[in-house]
């Protein structure tokens, strides 16, 4: 079977004479045409492949809620606020607490060299609130970062007072009061 006169020069010819025809308005269509089938080849068709497979995982997962659900008891607002409790780390995990503000201090290069702690209680409020005042001094990209770490490390931790201080606009290093307080759990 025989193509063109010519084999592939032949063909390469006509292509090359089939595209001046189009000129510019054509083969703007013709390059849109080509990145849309490209687009659905590299970027649709691995999406559609991913939500399968992510449905595929929630059908398994209500599975299990179905099966887990027939016997479980009813949630009653009493056991949602024990849940709610429940979440807030003990007193006596406050080493551990403070152990994970010291790692995320030291992870962004950050010293802690003093700081200013006080345990309160309230009378009718079940979880204690401790404070934490930290001086620290380096970057505010390493202050912001320190802040982000602890607040992702130790969920029961609120930052209530953040004091920025530069001595010149021209000073790379700042230096910050940071005031975290933790919720902890009665024992």
């Amino acid at each position: 079977m025989k193509l063109l006169p010519g084999g592939v020069a032949g063909l390469a010819w006509t292509v090359k004479r089939g595209l001046l025809k189009l000129r510019w308005p054509g083969l703007a269509g013709l390059a849109l045409l080509v990145f849309a089938l490209a687009f659905y080849a590299f970027g649709s068709a691995p999406m559609r492949a991913r939500l399968a497979a992510l449905q595929v995982q929630r059908a398994d997962l209500t599975a299990r809620i179905d099966t887990r659900g027939a016997g479980a008891q009813p949630v009653t607002q009493r056991s949602q606020l024990s849940n709610f409790y429940a979440f807030f780390p003990l007193t006596r995990a406050l080493p551990d607490v403070l152990g994970a503000i010291e790692h995320a201090a030291s992870s962004q290069g950050l010293r802690l060299e003093k700081g200013e702690y006080r345990l309160s209680r309230e009378r009718g409020f079940p979880l204690a609130r401790y404070q934490v005042t930290l001086p620290v001094q380096g970057g505010y990209g390493e202050v912001r970062g320190f802040v982000n770490a602890v607040l992702d490390a130790v969920p029961a931790a609120a930052l209530e007072e953040l004091a920025l201080k530069r001595e010149g606009i021209g000073e790379p290093l700042i230096e910050a009061r940071v005031r975290f307080v933790l919720f902890l759990g009665a024992e």
